[in-house]
């Protein structure tokens, strides 16, 4: 019975990658029509108007493939209703009606619905100082919530070159499955695989090749906020709903591009006297393009690190390898990574700000 159940789910998954492509085929027109399209201009390097539906269909694809098996989803409802939610508020930021602090009120609401009506919050933290595992009491629900936040603006920040967001979480989203069969979450893996096949629809018409040609389409927040809160809850469920839990730890390997790229481009901002939220072109995708990588390089580079780190991370659980050891070494891979990213930007803003007074000196 148990070996059945993936290949049917994978069916499921498979049907919701052939939906979220028809619906993204469907909805080109309409799109036109209700300008529901990212227009050239500015920091963007598309030159026509790109339909930004691909949310939409990520999101009806999901729905439509698992409509037959709600019943089994009670647990679930929060999750169900914070995508519907976030998918809606997502398309009406597309189109220009939502303000930013409207936006961040729905995030933190739909993380509170998380934590607080679907008790998926972090709990256990493991055992970080190879002592006694770290378990959260009263912090756990502001913790969780500021993380399901962080992650749902963490995808959104990489939807800046085709491909990559979504590729980013259909990685993710493969091990989250996995890790549901392991521990024998199987509502878990049912929706993941579903959802992985709803992002893998849409990436036909998102990736950098020509196959998109006119109908190349966007996932605009809708999509990225979705997918951001997805990876958010099953990084949380995963490792504190079940009789046998996936190491906390081991989902900061998971999410490794992502936590290393925010963290980092965060202190720089701040270092800036800017926004953390404030829009730029330092991410890692924008410095190695800067350094000569092409667009699908640059995709592949990173889509590819971060399925090696997620390797690694499950690699770590398999062999029974402590939580401390897992975390510590994720953070000194985060050290090498700030350093590398980091501080040659620090020197960089130095020698410009050195050659622009000597220029007006000279002057």
């Amino acid at each position: 019975m148990y070996t059945y159940l993936p290949f049917t789910y994978l069916a499921q998954a498979v049907f919701a990658a052939m939906v979220a492509a028809l619906l993204i085929l469907m909805l080109r027109r309409p799109a036109e029509r209700w300008q529901l399209v990212d227009v050239p201009g500015g920091r963007k390097r598309h030159a026509a108007p790109v339909a930004v539906t691909g949310g939409i269909a990520i999101t009806a694809a999901m729905l439509l493939a698992l409509a037959a098996s709600f019943s089994a989803f009670g647990q679930y409802a929060p999750f169900f209703v914070g995508v519907v939610v976030l998918a809606m508020t997502g398309v009406l930021d597309d189109l220009g009606e939502v303000s930013a602090g409207k936006k961040m009120l729905v995030q933190v609401l739909v993380a509170v619905l998380m934590t607080s009506g679907g008790g998926n919050y972090l709990i256990n933290l493991g055992n970080l100082f190879a002592s006694d595992p770290i378990n959260t009491r009263l912090w756990g629900i502001p913790l969780t919530i500021f993380a399901t936040i962080a992650v749902i603006n963490a995808i959104n920040m990489f939807d800046g070159l085709d491909g990559l967001a979504g590729g980013l979480a259909l990685v993710m989203l493969i091990f989250f499955a996995a890790f549901a069969l392991i521990v024998d979450d199987l509502n878990a893996a049912k929706i993941v695989m579903v959802l992985a096949g709803a992002t893998l629809g849409f990436l036909l018409f998102n990736l950098p090749w020509r196959l998109c040609g006119r109908h190349r389409t966007f996932m605009g927040d809708a999509g990225s906020m979705v997918l951001g809160f997805a990876i958010a809850w099953f990084s949380v469920s995963l490792t504190q709903s079940n009789a046998i839990n996936v190491p906390a730890p081991v989902m900061l390997w998971l999410l490794g591009i992502l936590l290393m790229d925010v963290f980092t481009v965060t202190v720089r901002r701040l270092a800036r006297r800017r926004s953390p939220m404030a829009p730029d072109r330092d991410h890692i995708h924008h410095i190695l393009m800067r350094r000569g990588y092409s667009p699908r390089a640059t995709l592949t580079i990173l889509v590819g690190a971060n399925a090696v780190l997620a390797a690694i991370g499950t690699l770590l659980w398999v062999l029974d390898v402590p939580d401390w050891w897992i975390f510590w070494s994720f953070l000194a891979l985060c050290a090498i990574y700030f350093a590398l990213f980091f501080m040659p930007f620090r020197l960089y803003r130095r020698r410009v700000r050195v050659t622009e007074d000597s220029v007006e000196d000279s002057g």
